[in-house]
């Protein structure tokens, strides 16, 4: 019977290397080679900035969902094996794996306070420990279980980050049709940014970086109206204005 399995990682990069985005991007693919499950995207998730956290750049952790029909214990090396050999001197990779069924709102609570407090490893894994959760540090001081664990709580409410994977989204190029994004990519609808639904004709300056939010579990577009010099407006992805204005940041 398939069911989602959720990973989270984070912390898994230092200044000169790749992002822990891409190792997640690349964590998706392998499960999905080795014939695990399929990938439901990767999604990125901002957490709190604080002098007393260490991060590489922006503290946002990364979290998976798979859905499978395999034994959970089947992912903990595939995915032990694919943050080793991406590690880098300097960081302090953690890993979380569990399935929907250990998901309880307490988890749910740890993601969204992350987002706000500083948390603690012990917290981390005492949470993990009571509720079955598969938590792990995979070098460096360890400090990432907080971020993957953080992950994976706020990934499992279906309505928390944006993602930086989704089938078809880094192939969307130049000036695009709500229908043509549909057609092409995993994205279920482009909504702008009071939730309301554009036509299929609609015609979206994509900017070359489309990143979906998760909401309701789905991959959302949402884009926002913007005035060029002459003072024409178009559509361009939400997102990606709020990072143009230093609003969020990408990693």
């Amino acid at each position: 019977m398939k069911r989602i399995v959720y990973i989270g990682i984070d912390d898994t990069d230092n200044l000169e290397s790749v992002g822990t985005g891409r190792v997640a991007r690349g964590l998706g693919a392998r499960l999905e080679e080795l014939k695990l499950g399929q990938s439901l995207g990767v999604s990125r998730h901002q957490l709190l900035v604080h002098p007393e956290i260490r991060y590489t750049s922006h503290n946002s952790s990364k979290g998976l969902a798979i859905e499978s029909d395999v034994e959970l214990a089947d992912f903990f090396e595939p995915c032990i094996e694919h943050m080793k050999s991406c590690w880098q001197e300097g960081s302090d990779p953690g890993l979380c794996i569990c399935d929907q069924t250990q998901i309880r709102e307490e988890i749910n609570r740890f993601g969204w306070r992350a987002e706000k407090e500083l948390l603690s490893k012990s917290e981390a894994y005492a949470l993990a420990e009571k509720h079955g959760i598969f938590l792990k540090e995979l070098g460096g001081d360890g400090g990432g279980v907080i971020g993957a664990l953080s992950a994976v709580g706020l990934r499992s409410t279906g309505n928390n980050g944006r993602l930086v994977e989704v089938r078809g989204i880094r192939e969307l190029k130049g000036i695009l049709t709500v229908a043509e994004i549909i057609a092409r990519s995993g994205i279920v609808a482009v909504q702008d940014e009071n939730g309301d639904q554009l036509a299929d004709n609609e015609k979206i300056d994509s900017l070359d970086w489309i990143r979906p939010t998760l909401i309701n579990w789905q991959p959302v577009l949402r884009v926002t109206r913007l005035a060029d010099e002459s003072g024409k407006e178009r559509w361009i992805p939400a997102e990606r204005a709020h990072k143009m204005t230093g609003e969020r940041k990408n990693d």
